[in-house]
């Protein structure tokens, strides 16, 4: 199946309608579409060719969605990176991909322009973007996304949360996330306005949703607690999309009770972004899900692991039987909704019992002295693997290991009450916010 070029195409139907709000201006489509022309010929007199991939380690702004849209016209691939990799992290990510040009700065292409046919058109299985899974159990890996996946999954998230010209959706996760990219890919599909921020600052995310028309922002769930610990005011968007983890109880209730329309989602790199999302309606019915697959998603449970099928599935990453193994712990009620639970890699197995971390670290969180937690299994003599809470403290907080483990026992079973307690100025998470077991344990 082919399609046109979706910056081409909305900079003839929609030339003056804002495409792009970034380091403090706006760009119109017909602007946007003739500056990524222009790159997109000096990308070509570097060497830029349809089939090869181009790196841009950049922080988010101008001049990487430019690159983006460059790089489709050509026919080359993006792979999106953080400048946040260490050294070796970046080698061995190039080393696997082999991009025939590593951006970090756009002023170092040349000035010359080569005078090449542009891209109009797009094989929906064409590799659009290699992007890098978020790394919460491992190193990150490569997943190569197409069109196609790009193109379905902007249309579930069009049949989910509906689409208004007059949009605008807040980007404040890294563009080397698929959180990120595919804020700034369904805008062009749709014809509506990107706003992007160069990383998540609480005050700057506060003032934009307060004082500038975002309809709909993308967080994960540090962000959203960041924010309502701030007092900032959440009642502006129709859609504040929240993934990355459930949201506690306790922190939706209070998002909940100052007006945030909170739109729980499940999505993963290897799925273009969202698989589920949970409906505002549903909000506290459903408490802990994350809500029904979208357009085209299929979901089941296999052995307690989360499969997905669909067409925005990542070639390559499903089975015989075109199911993608998602490695996540969940369960699907009786009205269709899923329930993510974590990892099934993270299940502490503790005398002979299971424990879900994430259950754990929600009643923990609902303790006014605990700012962020995160509970893992510790190899253990006794208990094979004992129960271990990290636990950042609020500021001027004053609390005992004790008292967390009684607050604990008042709603655990026993086994699932941490066996230690330990204090930590901050947890590792990933540049998306996942927490990073891994470096816990």
């Amino acid at each position: 199946m082919r399609i046109d070029d979706w910056l081409a195409q909305r900079a003839q139907s929609c030339p003056e309608r804002c495409a792009l709000i970034a380091d403090g201006a706006a760009v119109t489509y017909a602007e946007l579409e003739a500056e990524a022309t222009w790159i997109a010929r000096r990308l070509a007199a570097h060497g830029v060719r349809r089939g090869s991939t181009a790196a841009l380690t950049m922080h988010p702004r101008r001049e990487q969605v430019v690159l983006a849209h460059a790089l489709m016209k050509v026919g080359a691939a993006l792979l999106p990176l953080s400048p946040r990799l260490t050294e070796a992290e970046h080698a061995r990510v190039v080393a696997e991909v082999e991009p025939m040009i590593d951006l970090d700065d756009p002023g170092l292409l040349t000035q010359t322009e080569a005078d090449l046919p542009l891209l109009g058109e797009h094989d929906t299985d064409d590799i659009c973007a290699y992007v890098l899974s978020s790394g919460s159990t491992g190193a990150p890996r490569p997943i190569g996304l197409t069109y196609g996946n790009f193109l379905w999954s902007a249309m579930g998230g069009a049949f989910n949360i509906g689409v208004d010209p007059a949009d605008r959706w807040l980007c404040c996760v890294p563009l080397s996330h698929i959180a990120g990219l595919s804020i700034v890919v369904r805008s062009a599909i749709y014809g509506t306005t990107a706003v992007v921020h160069d990383g998540f600052d609480v005050d700057r995310v506060a003032g934009a949703l307060s004082e500038e028309p975002i309809s709909v922002v993308s967080l994960v769930t540090t962000m959203l607690k960041r924010l309502l610990d701030a007092g900032a005011d959440l009642s502006g968007p129709r859609a504040i999309l929240v993934g990355g983890g459930p949201v506690p109880a306790s922190m939706l209730g209070e998002a909940l009770d100052r007006g945030a329309t909170v739109v729980q989602t499940y999505g993963l790199t290897e799925t273009c972004s969202q698989v589920t999302t949970l409906a505002p309606e549903d909000a506290l019915r459903k408490l802990g899900s994350a809500g029904r697959p979208l357009l085209s998603s299929h979901v089941r449970i296999r052995d307690g692991e989360i499969l997905v099928q669909g067409p925005t599935v990542a070639p390559g990453r499903y089975d015989e039987s075109g199911w993608l193994h998602t490695g996540d712990l969940g369960h699907i009620d009786d009205e269709g909704f899923l329930y993510v639970q974590d990892r099934i890699d993270d299940m502490i197995v503790t005398g002979g019992e299971n424990v879900v971390p994430s259950e754990v670290e929600e009643i923990l969180l609902q303790h006014p002295a605990v700012s962020d937690a995160a509970v893992v299994g510790r190899e253990d003599p006794e208990w094979q693997q004992a129960v271990t809470a990290i636990v950042v403290l609020a500021p001027d907080a004053e609390v005992t290991p004790d008292d967390l483990r009684h607050h604990c026992a008042e709603t655990l079973a026993g086994y699932k009450v941490p066996k230690r307690i330990e204090l930590a100025a901050a947890l590792p998470r990933t540049p998306s916010g996942k927490l990073m077991r891994r470096a816990l344990r």
